[in-house]
């Protein structure tokens, strides 16, 4: 394998919401339009995979792992047998998409794993990583995997600024100085960077080592799935989802309606949704919460609040 040319590997981090599957489609049309051979590994927290069918598939090698973060024991051999799996393919590019609760601290180990499994067939050049200026500050004293996003990210994007006052932008910024003092930074809205697979991102220099904040232990996050084969009116999932938007890091989903199919987006204080081209009868909405189990109750009172008469089940 090692005679092929190698291929060009990027990890695309972020918590929950930051627009990580934003930058996946902006980059994958970037790469359509020059026709390149391209791999991509999708990474859900939940056991439903949400974000797949939104990734824009033209042709690609796509392989999904759910339940989990690919950097920790109970899915990062699943991920580098991914790896080992698409290197026999003839891609330029590899794109990874982490879970918003992925923790890249392994990283250096698990690289070196791949490397002697595929005989170098990959080229790794960086770790992309997403910030939420809206809720940056308030998370990353608290969750480990915000924190070690920016620490071990070689490139760092402050998305959504159209949404935040330049003082709170300030204060991420320097935040992520503080982290990750040599990282170059870019703020944008949308996702919309150019050239950044151009660049090395691990070339760069002045990488210092920082000092962990200690934290008080945070417990995994559980995650619910609302599942119903009824037609839903999306009024009445975006009201069900706004319900519970206090207690959940992030709702996402599929809604089936007469209306057709649209796709539910909950993060922070907003909630969007928008029509979307699916297959299948079945409304799935994935619940990712703040509150661990305390959040059941309330799920069940939301439904029975917004969306009354329409039967459901909860996984």
């Amino acid at each position: 394998m090692t005679d092929k040319e190698p291929i060009q590997l990027f990890i695309i981090t972020g918590f929950l919401g930051s627009g990580k599957t934003t930058l996946m489609n902006n980059l994958l049309d970037c790469l359509a339009e020059k026709n390149e051979k391209v791999g991509v590994i999708i990474n859900e927290w939940g056991k439903v995979s949400v974000d797949t069918p939104l990734i824009h598939n033209q042709g690609i090698q796509i392989r999904e792992l759910n339940n989990g973060q690919i950097f920790c024991s109970c899915l990062s051999g699943k991920f580098v047998d991914a790896l080992v799996h698409l290197s026999q393919y003839p891609l330029k590019y590899l794109l990874v998409e982490t879970s918003g609760m992925a923790n890249p601290s392994p990283i250096n180990s698990l690289l070196q794993e791949m490397n002697t499994l595929t005989g170098q067939r990959y080229n790794y050049r960086g770790m992309i990583g997403l910030v939420d200026p809206e809720n940056f500050l308030d998370l990353v004293g608290v969750v480990n995997a915000v924190e070690e996003q920016v620490i071990n990210s070689e490139y760092v994007i402050i998305n959504k600024v159209d949404l935040a006052d330049q003082e709170r932008i300030h204060q991420v910024r320097e935040k992520i100085k503080e982290l990750n003092p040599a990282v170059p930074i870019i703020e944008t809205s949308f996702t919309k960077v150019e050239g950044i697979l151009d660049r090395d991102l691990t070339a760069r220099e002045g990488r210092q080592d920082v000092e962990r904040n200690v934290k008080v232990p945070y417990k995994r996050p559980v995650h619910y799935v609302v599942t119903t084969k009824e037609n839903l009116d999306p009024e009445q999932a975006v009201e069900f989802a706004r319900s519970l938007l206090k207690d959940s890091f992030r709702i996402k989903g599929f809604i089936f309606s007469e209306k057709g199919w649209f796709y539910l987006d909950g993060v922070n204080d907003k909630v969007e949704i928008k029509p979307v081209n699916a297959v299948g009868k079945e409304t799935k909405i994935v619940i990712i919460s703040r509150v661990w189990e305390d959040i059941l109750p309330r799920i069940k009172s939301a439904w029975e609040e917004s969306c009354s008469g329409v039967s459901y089940e909860i996984q």
